[in-house]
């Protein structure tokens, strides 16, 4: 039997193998995170960062650290990092998305848990001065140092609960007050008494009990899909109280359900007019244009409808909105996607690249595959010929992606087999080349291209093994997670101790298959050498 002489110098641990690699910093932070451990997340991050500058996927893990440390707003700006080198990558735009959206679900449970703080934000000045109601108060100095000291610090408003006129701005802004104002306009700059607000002087609350019990009526009539009973009542609602523009918001939502895009359109038109005129609050305007912005969805007039979801948004960004624009851009994007699809163009666009090729004109020809892969993407050998054309152009990661595009629509297409095992091969990612040359022989054993490719990488893999080796191959390998994960197994750490301390345990440990793989997998990608005594 032979005994094998094993270098330890080619198995250490990744990170003494590449103590520079951004590669290996990224892989760290990403398995960090999939553990909640999001501060090594961060610190390796940074340190990939640091690496390497003008790699867009090193501003993906940093960003995704201060996602899980709940760091939003770095968060974001790690993101848009990383679009300043590809700003159409399209994980660091979700990224954002899902960043700000749960920025916003935070900010809403805080919200919710202190509605003084809410209603007290820095717009609620200009909020007072445009209600007719509370304009009359920013013209008392007293009130508007109070003011100024809740926004500064929303906590301070427990100071100022007693007076009146703190709790009829509290009341209008939050929309309790309903009924009508129940709060006579002081007219000294200290609060009015109690007795000068007495609860059954409100003459614009009548009807309003009624208004809102005609529309808790229709609510119940709307879930049991009564649509035509639910109209009526909010109508009724509307009658009662009609500078309430939320009975007509109501009535939309159930013509929508009721099927009648257009008139739901038209209604929610007449219904913003009316909002307009009675000052309504800015979610009912927003509930409005995202319903006239779903009518045109549901109709696919998309771009139309994508304007006013934005403009929705606008007026106020809340989830729902959100997830329709997204969704109304997803179905576009598909939408244009097949509308441009024509296979009688794509086989033309095709055999004017296989002209290219010929000719040696490799840009062009990639240009005319990409075309034809548009015009029709699931046909597999314009990804297969791309994926030839890159090789020629030593774009061989563009070509490996190509490959298994097309191997994804048909695996048993040998050519994609062969090519991106080429590619493989000439990045010196000699494992991953073996494997694939090996499948292709699989579905053809007598295939030239990759029965010739596999003695070519064989004879590669049998040099680093014995001579010098190639550490940029082994470089490379590291990056593979599957040689990650050998070289991070704590059993297979102890193998390796043991082999190197006594070369000639490695036949003791050749006996078991599953250890047997994982030392060839790691002799073959060049991270551990070998040789006759």
């Amino acid at each position: 039997a032979k005994h094998f002489h094993v270098d330890s110098d080619n198995f250490p641990s990744p990170f003494e193998l590449q103590p520079a690699s951004h590669v290996l910093y990224s892989n760290r932070s990403a398995a960090h995170a999939s553990m909640n451990d999001y501060v090594k997340a961060l610190a390796d991050a940074e340190k990939c960062v640091a690496l390497n500058k003008s790699w867009a996927k090193g501003y993906v893990r940093l960003g995704a650290a201060y996602h899980g440390l709940r760091k939003y707003s770095d968060a974001i700006n790690a993101y848009k990092s990383g679009l300043t080198i590809e700003p159409t990558n399209a994980t660091l735009l979700e990224s954002i998305t899902t960043v700000e959206s749960d920025m916003q679900a935070e900010t809403r449970a805080s919200q919710a848990a202190d509605p003084f703080g809410r209603v007290f934000g820095k717009d609620c000045v200009a909020k007072i001065q445009a209600n007719p109601k509370l304009a009359p108060y920013m013209l008392m100095p007293d009130f508007v140092q109070m003011l100024s000291q809740i926004v500064e610090s929303p906590a301070t408003v427990q100071n100022f609960l007693k007076d009146k006129r703190i709790m009829h701005c509290f009341m209008e802004l939050s929309g309790l007050n309903v009924g009508g104002n129940d709060f006579e306009e002081p007219q000294e700059s200290k609060p009015a008494p109690k007795k000068e607000a007495p609860k059954k002087d409100a003459p614009k609350a009548q009807g309003t009990p009624e208004a809102l019990k005609l529309k808790e009526e229709g609510n119940a009539l709307y879930k049991q899909r009564k649509f035509d009973e639910a109209l009526e009542k909010y109508s009724g609602a509307f009658e009662v109280e009609p500078t309430n523009t939320t009975y007509l918001l109501n009535r939309t939502a159930v013509i929508f359900e009721q099927g009648k895009l257009d008139e739901c359109f038209e209604e929610c038109t007449k219904a913003l007019e009316h909002a307009a005129e009675h000052k309504a609050d800015y979610t009912v305007i927003s509930k409005l244009i995202t319903r006239q912005a779903f009518c045109l969805h549901k109709q696919a007039k998309y771009d139309e409808a994508i304007v006013l979801y934005r403009k929705a948004l606008l007026e106020n960004r809340n989830a729902d909105t959100l997830s329709k624009m997204q969704a109304c851009e997803k179905e576009k994007k598909e939408a244009d996607i097949k509308a441009y699809i024509n296979p009688e163009l794509a086989q033309q666009k095709k055999d004017e690249g296989n002209t290219f090729f010929k000719s040696d004109k490799f840009p062009q020809a990639v240009e005319c595959y990409t075309e034809a892969i548009k015009r029709n993407p699931t046909e597999h050998t314009a990804y297969s010929n791309r994926a030839a054309a890159y090789l020629k152009l030593g774009a061989f990661s563009d070509a490996m992606t190509d490959c298994e595009k097309c191997l994804k629509i048909k695996p048993d297409f040998v050519k994609a087999h062969a090519r991106k095992a080429h590619a493989c091969f000439w990045t010196k990612q000699y494992n991953k080349a073996l494997q694939s040359y090996e499948d292709g022989l699989k579905i053809d054993a007598d295939n030239a291209e990759c029965k010739e490719g596999k003695m070519r990488t064989m004879a590669k893999i049998q040099e680093m093994a014995t001579g010098e080796g190639d550490e940029d191959a082994a470089q490379r390998a590291m990056s593979d997670p599957e040689i990650q994960s050998i070289m991070g197994d704590s059993y297979m750490q102890m193998v390796l101790g043991e082999m190197q301390k006594n070369p000639a345990r490695i036949n003791d440990y050749m006996q078991d298959p599953t250890i047997a793989a994982k030392i060839n997998k790691l002799i073959t990608a060049g991270i551990i050498r070998v040789g006759n005594k």
